[in-house]
C-alpha cells in the first residue's frame, strides 16, 4: 500500500510524513487485501489557524472512498476522524453490496476510473474580459463509467455525492442520478 501526502500551505517534514504513514498503515491494514494494487491512498492537508483540514481518498474494491475532517487536533487527529468516516463508509458499502447480491443474484464488475482530486485544471483566461469573474476548474472526471442504476446509486452514496453521472448499461445511454430534497433518488435519462 502506497500513501501519497500533499499539502499547499503546510510544510510536510519527514517526521510528520512518517507519523501519518504509520497511523494510516495501522488503520488501513484490515482493508489492504481489498485495495486496488497500484493505486495510492491520497492524503491532502491544509491549515487555517486554528484548524487543520485532512482529506483522505482510498481505493477500495472498484470504488474510491473519500473522507474529510476539519479539526483542531492537528494532522493526526484529522487522520483519526477520517479513518472513522472510512470505517463507516466501508460498513455501509458492504451491507449495500450484500443487499444487492441477494436482490439481483450478482453484480457486474466494472472498474471505475475516477480522476484524483490532485489533478487540477487551470482555466484559459486569455479571452476573459475584466467584467467577467475568472473561474477555476478544480476537478475533472473521466468519461462516465458503464454500470447499472443500482451500482450508480451505491457509488453515489458511498462517495456521499449529491449527484452522479454514469453510463446506464441497461438503456445504453448516459444518465444522471441525484438525491432529492425529500431523501429519495431522482433519475435523469438522456
Amino acid at each position: 500500500m502506497t500513501i501519497k501526502i500533499s499539502s499547499k500551505d503546510i510544510k510536510i517534514t519527514p517526521d510528520i510524513e512518517q507519523s501519518v504513514e504509520k497511523k494510516l498503515t495501522q488503520r488501513l491494514r484490515k482493508y489492504s487485501s481489498r485495495q486496488e494494487s497500484g493505486k495510492p491512498v491520497n492524503v491532502r492537508v491544509s491549515e487555517r489557524k486554528p484548524s487543520t483540514r485532512v482529506d483522505v481518498d482510498m481505493p477500495y474494491l472498484n470504488f474510491y472512498i473519500h473522507a474529510e475532517a476539519v479539526t483542531t487536533d492537528g494532522i493526526l487527529g484529522g487522520i483519526d476522524k477520517c479513518m472513522d468516516i472510512i470505517d463507516r463508509q466501508v460498513a455501509k458499502y458492504k451491507s449495500r453490496m450484500n443487499k444487492m447480491r441477494t436482490k439481483s443474484g450478482g453484480l457486474k464488475k466494472e472498474i471505475l476510473d475516477i480522476v484524483p482530486d490532485d489533478v487540477l485544471l487551470t482555466p484559459d483566461t486569455s479571452d476573459v474580459s475584466e467584467d467577467e469573474p475568472a473561474y477555476k476548474i478544480v476537478k475533472a472526471e473521466a468519461k462516465p463509467q458503464p454500470m447499472s442504476i443500482e451500482e450508480a446509486v451505491l457509488q453515489m452514496e458511498v462517495l456521499e455525492f449529491k449527484f452522479f453521472v454514469f453510463y446506464d448499461i441497461d438503456k445504453d445511454a448516459v444518465s444522471i442520478i441525484y438525491r432529492r430534497d425529500d431523501g429519495n433518488i431522482g433519475l435523469i435519462e438522456t
